[in-house]
């Protein structure tokens, strides 16, 4: 068999999956009972529409809290993002002991999201509270046409392959073509993964943010209280310094305070003995 006959085949092959996909794409039904959603501007669903049953929607979410205590918090959130089946993809702290702040990203079942939400929402008072709803229902149809096309052209092509025969560098180039179809297989199938992983889990970014102390006249016992503390701590570390600082130098100041003294001493007693001398 010609290379051109070859290539014709595969050509047809290539052309007879495409129209089938997109035939079958344009036949394909609404799911049963399901009424269509309307369509959303740029694909995205503004939060609070109503939304029909059986769209693909990718929901993330950015909430700020402002909390007593900061650890208690992320510890009630982790408990409650592990009970919904989620789990938590990033975290990371930053300020000091006093101004702390933790940020989370959540991932969440979508159905389970605004359960998640309902204990954010008892862990402190929230400050910032941003919803976004993206329906990527066509992407998804798309890219499972697409994906579907492609594996009916590869399973076509090595049919072909199999039934017909040519010269080596007929088959060498038929190769190919599966492999450049094989590869945008398995990256349709890696986009179609991350997509349905995105429809799934919703994303819970969460800010939480330590209150600031109340000022010293707010709470005049407790800061008299805590100033008295603290004095007594620096009188403590006082005394515990000097109490080094004396056994660091004793080794060198107690020879040469006992050779200053023994000096004193010679000189004290010879100036008593002169006034015996003269008298004598």
């Amino acid at each position: 068999m010609g290379m051109n006959k070859l290539h014709g085949l595969v050509a047809l092959a290539l052309a007879l999956s495409v129209a089938t996909g997109c035939a079958r794409a344009e036949r394909s039904p609404a799911p049963s009972g399901v009424a269509a959603a309307p369509a959303a501007q740029g694909g995205e669903i503004k939060v609070g529409a109503p939304v029909a049953a059986g769209r693909a929607l990718v929901v993330t979410m950015d909430v700020g809290i402002t909390v007593a205590d900061v650890d208690q918090s992320r510890g009630e959130i982790r408990a409650a993002v592990e009970r919904a089946g989620g789990y938590i993809a990033d975290a990371s702290s930053s300020g000091s002991s006093t101004e702390r702040s933790v940020h989370m990203e959540l991932r969440v079942p979508a159905d389970k999201v605004q359960g998640v939400r309902a204990v954010l929402g008892r862990v402190g008072e929230i400050t910032t509270d941003v919803e976004k709803v993206q329906d990527v229902t066509e992407e998804r149809a798309d890219l499972e046409a697409r994906l579907h096309n492609a594996r009916t052209s590869e399973k076509r092509i090595l049919e072909i392959m199999a039934t017909k025969t040519g010269a080596i560098h007929e088959v060498i180039e038929a190769e190919k073509e599966v492999s450049r179809i094989r590869e945008s297989i398995e990256r349709m199938e890696g986009q179609k993964r991350a997509l349905d992983g995105r429809i799934e889990l919703a994303t819970v970014r969460v800010t939480l943010t330590g209150q600031a102390p109340p000022a010293a006249w707010q709470t005049p016992g407790k800061s008299i209280s805590s100033a008295a503390r603290g004095g007594v701590r620096v009188a403590a570390a006082t005394a515990v310094y000097a109490a080094m600082v004396f056994v660091a130098v004793a080794p060198v100041l107690m020879p040469m305070a006992a050779l200053i003294l023994g000096i004193a001493l010679v000189f004290r007693s010879r100036r008593r003995a002169q006034p015996a001398l003269l008298s004598g």
